[in-house]
C-alpha cells in the first residue's frame, strides 16, 4: 500500500507541532551552518540589558541625590526663619552669603 505525500497544509501543521526545544536546536544548527555565533549574540543581548539596568540605577541615584539636597536646603531655610515670611531673600539662604 502506497503512502500518500503530505500536502502543504499537513506539512505546515507538522512544523507547528515541533517542540520549542527541538525548534531551538534546529535554529542553532542552521545558524551554525551559516557561521552565526548564537552564544555571542545571546551574550551581546545580555550585556545590552545589563547596561540598561546600570544606566537606570545611575540616573535614579542622581535624581534621588538632587531631591535629598533640595529637601535639606528647604529644611535649613525653614530652621533659619524666626517668624514666617520675614526673610524674603531665598538666594541669601541658598548660597549663604553674608
Amino acid at each position: 500500500m502506497a503512502t500518500r505525500r503530505p500536502t502543504s497544509d499537513e506539512q505546515n501543521a507538522s512544523l507547528a507541532n515541533i517542540s520549542r526545544t527541538r525548534r531551538a536546536q534546529l535554529v542553532a544548527e542552521f545558524e551554525g551552518d551559516l557561521g552565526i555565533d548564537y552564544k555571542a549574540r545571546a551574550r551581546a543581548v545580555y550585556e545590552a540589558k545589563r547596561w540598561k539596568v546600570i544606566k537606570t540605577i545611575i540616573v535614579w541615584t542622581i535624581a534621588l541625590m538632587f531631591f535629598l539636597i533640595a529637601c535639606q536646603k528647604l529644611w535649613l531655610m525653614g530652621q533659619a526663619v524666626d517668624q514666617p515670611f520675614t526673610d524674603l531673600n531665598p538666594i541669601h539662604d541658598l548660597f549663604g552669603s553674608d
